[in-house]
């Protein structure tokens, strides 16, 4: 991660069942001298698209690379459509790698 710009950290990733979905996306307001990513967990519908988030955390960018290659192990899957307004699988994409 660290050759990459630190302005492409945001993606969803959903769980093997499907009934949750996580959203990673950079807290801009700390992003220059300490970066965290807000990492939100929703509810879904049938379709696996996101329905009532249910709480949202706040991680230093290394825990948040971490809980989501984590994820990504234990079998959460990359949604294919991202739910923001950036086209937001760089992250994701990354740990994937």
């Amino acid at each position: 991660m660290q050759s990459r710009s630190r302005q492409d950290v945001s993606g969803w990733l959903i769980s093997p069942e499907g009934n949750w979905c996580y959203s990673f996306h950079k807290d801009p307001k700390s992003w220059k001298r300490y970066p965290f990513v807000f990492v939100d967990k929703w509810s879904t519908q049938a379709d696996g698209s996101p329905l009532q988030m249910k709480y949202r955390s706040k991680l230093p960018l290394d825990e948040a690379l971490e809980l989501c290659a984590q994820m990504l192990l234990d079998g959460w899957q990359k949604l294919s459509y991202q739910f923001d307004e950036g086209n937001g699988n760089e992250f994701i994409d990354e740990l994937a790698a």
